[in-house]
């Protein structure tokens, strides 16, 4: 028995490097994997189901929202909403101690989330010129436009364009313009 200690020593001194580098390779796949995975938007509802299911959902079947219109673009969620580590810390907490409150249609009451033209019109989404000039003379009427409003910057696009819920003419909160079909009317509000 003697003879075969030195053989057996060797022979487990060969394999640790090789155990060594299969874990590694299996945290690499794991670790990839969950990143993969947390860029879909079915995973912050896999998580979170109270409060995101109504966004998830919104987002993959409801044909009259803006978020299901980014979902047809193939715009996922982080591409909006920037994954950024203390705010998925501070979300985390908030939901492991319950402090948030839901709508009756399960969305977040608030959120402080908005969107302006520096998250809308950046590189690869929406082209700012070409939405001005879409929106020129808006309703008929001539030197009107929505996207060219006289409150300047003051104005987010989130005031109107609701992605999560009904879009809403917010400039009819003192003007009387057309209102697109299926949004909201802020005059009647």
């Amino acid at each position: 028995m003697e003879g075969n200690e030195p053989s057996e020593k060797r022979s487990g001194k060969r394999k640790w490097p090789i155990v060594v580098a299969v874990v590694a390779i299996a945290a690499v796949a794991a670790g990839g994997g969950f990143w993969v995975w947390h860029e879909q938007p079915g995973f912050c509802n896999a998580i979170c189901h109270d409060p995101m299911d109504a966004y998830v959902e919104g987002y993959y079947h409801d044909e009259t929202l803006l978020a299901n219109a980014h979902e047809r673009a193939n715009a996922t969620c982080l591409e909006c909403h920037e994954a950024k580590i203390d705010q998925q810390v501070a979300e985390g907490v908030a939901w492991v101690s319950g402090d948030f409150e839901t709508d009756e249609a399960g969305r977040i009451v608030r959120t402080g989330v908005t969107a302006d033209k520096g998250m809308c019109a950046q590189s690869g989404c929406h082209d700012w010129e070409s939405v001005v000039a879409a929106t020129q003379d808006w309703g008929g009427r001539a030197g009107v436009n929505p996207h060219r409003s006289h409150q300047g910057e003051a104005i987010d696009c989130s005031n109107c364009h609701g992605v999560h819920e009904a879009s809403q003419m917010y400039c009819n909160t003192c003007h009387d313009y057309e209102v697109p079909a299926g949004w909201n009317d802020a005059s009647k509000r």
